[in-house]
């Protein structure tokens, strides 16, 4: 990630691609959003209409759009006469988005434990395997890929789907620091994939008590981390 970039390098829009089942503005909407989660677009950096609709072959309107719904979930800062801006982190937002994931999750997890299905189990064991192998080979976006398809089975696995789209939906600026805590010390990566292989094998015994408190460290800790995440990145977060 380059830390010091101000602006929106168009080169990453290179591989959107319309789809005829969405239209243009949702599908630029939802790949300018991703990118703002996935850092790619970091905090602070500025787009224009007019740059950004040449990156994406498309007109300024559907960009306009975008902007305006992305703008609605405070994700970006629209200025009148000025370019548009990628919104800094709010750590209050990142508390309350903390505690709708973990209140969510601790009430899924526990109907996942209760009604376990051994196939489950070793689907999520390929999925840490997938996650191990992301790590050695420092993709971290693949790392961080299959650390939130690990928590997604939960929610599949109980067919609460809904729920894990309000997470998606909502709870960005701590995803943001998710990425911020993994991305900027390998160690973190680590501990986030041990504690995965911990839950596994508590929910393996149908150990609910001692998983959900392991759950609940894992979705806090980024929160023990926030002083040094501050002073790491102060461009980035309020």
């Amino acid at each position: 990630m380059d830390h010091q970039r101000e602006h929106f390098d168009p080169l990453q829009m290179s591989d959107f691609q319309l789809k005829d089942s969405q239209t243009v503005a949702s599908q630029i909407y939802k790949t300018l959003r991703e990118r703002i989660i996935n850092m790619q677009l970091p905090p602070g950096v500025t787009m224009s209409e007019q740059e950004t609709a040449n990156a994406l072959g498309v007109s300024r309107t559907p960009v306009r759009e975008a902007f305006i719904r992305l703008s609605r979930e405070k994700m970006v800062i629209i200025s009148p006469q000025r370019r548009t801006a990628v919104a800094k982190i709010s750590t209050e937002r990142a508390q309350q988005e903390h505690f709708l994931r973990e209140s969510l999750e601790q009430a899924v997890l526990e109907q996942f434990v209760l009604n376990l299905k051994p196939e489950v189990l070793t689907s999520m064991t390929q999925i840490i395997d997938q996650q191990r192998r992301a790590m050695i080979e420092h993709d971290f976006d693949g790392s961080m890929y299959y650390d939130d398809e690990f928590h997604k089975t939960f929610y599949v696995a109980t067919d609460k789907y809904l729920c894990y789209q309000v997470l998606r939906r909502n709870c960005f600026d701590y995803q943001r620091l998710r990425y911020l805590s993994s991305c900027s010390d390998e160690a973190i990566q680590q501990l986030n994939l041990d504690q995965h292989e911990q839950m596994l094998r508590l929910i393996a015994e149908r150990n609910l008590q001692d998983v959900q408190s392991l759950l609940r460290r894992h979705v806090r800790r980024i929160f023990d981390e926030m002083i040094t995440l501050k002073e790491k990145y102060p461009q980035y977060i309020l």
